[in-house]
């Protein structure tokens, strides 16, 4: 890539990491929809070339490799604030990456366009959301038994893997509500379990591509790498800056700005991929 190219994918990596830190999910709503739009757009003139069947896959399991090491970084940040309730991240994340694993398996069996369908629609409903969630719903004690926590990873891993996103979106409110954490732990405690569903989607996503025909070159199963170095160089420097912004200011604000533009991705996406499947 020339150099332009490389600022280009870091800085939508700083945005990434920020984002990541801020609010607590991976980052993968940002990267997904720019990957579409690498793969299916100027993709051959960067020097890549990805099978169109193969586009929408490559670009959730590369998205889930950069937010890994993102997700380590702040939760270590987080964890040095005291904000990450532990208890209730353990059970979560190991079911987490049960989920992740199942995720990622069904999303290589996926038709592509279906897979953007999907994801649109994803990102639809993770605006509203964002636009509903205002507060945690009363001080009241968490809800840790196994029961809850579980299933709460199992659902989480396996939208992350298949969306190619943290699983932020999808454990927030399932923190929020289901689990009953105070809401300034619930960030740090989703970036903690992203760091294990993620993982998990990641090491299933570079097996099972392993050898498959039509990737880019340098991928790593699914995972392409000259792709995800330089996200990952912007969202793992910009990820402590989130983290600390979290602790100090309201962002209901920046919820909102950012549910408009996860509605605007979402509706276009859906769009491109239902025109797609006809």
């Amino acid at each position: 890539m020339s150099p332009t190219l490389v600022a280009t994918f870091i800085g939508v990596g700083l945005a990434v990491g920020f984002l990541a830190g801020l609010v607590g999910i991976g980052g993968g709503v940002l990267m997904v929809p720019f990957l579409y739009f690498v793969y299916d757009g100027p993709g051959p003139a960067w020097g890549w070339t990805v099978m169109p069947d193969l586009a929408a896959t490559v670009s959730h399991a590369t998205s889930l490799f950069v937010i890994v090491p993102t997700a380590i970084v702040g939760t270590i940040a987080y964890s040095r604030q005291g904000a990450v309730a532990w208890r209730a991240a353990l059970p979560i994340a190991a079911a987490s990456m049960v989920g992740g694993v199942a995720g990622a398996r069904v999303a290589v069996l996926l038709p592509g366009d279906l897979l953007k369908s999907v994801f649109g629609l994803f990102l639809i409903a993770s605006a509203v959301q964002l636009v509903l969630v205002q507060s945690n719903p009363g001080e009241r004690p968490a809800r840790q038994t196994i029961w809850l926590t579980l299933p709460t990873g199992i659902i989480v891993g396996m939208f992350s893997a298949l969306m190619g996103v943290g699983g932020g979106l999808v454990a927030i409110p399932l923190l929020l509500y289901v689990i009953g954490l105070p809401v300034r732990k619930v960030a740090a405690t989703s970036l903690a379990v992203i760091v294990f569903a993620a993982t998990a989607g990641s090491l299933t996503y570079i097996v099972t591509g392993w050898a498959e025909p039509g990737l880019p070159a340098g991928s790593l199963g699914y995972v392409h790498a000259p792709a995800a170095i330089p996200l990952m160089i912007g969202s793992v420097f910009a990820v402590r800056l989130g983290t600390r912004v979290n602790q100090r200011m309201d962002v209901r604000v920046l919820q909102r700005i950012f549910a408009v533009l996860l509605f605007l991705l979402g509706a276009r996406l859906m769009v491109q991929g239902v025109a797609g499947l006809r």
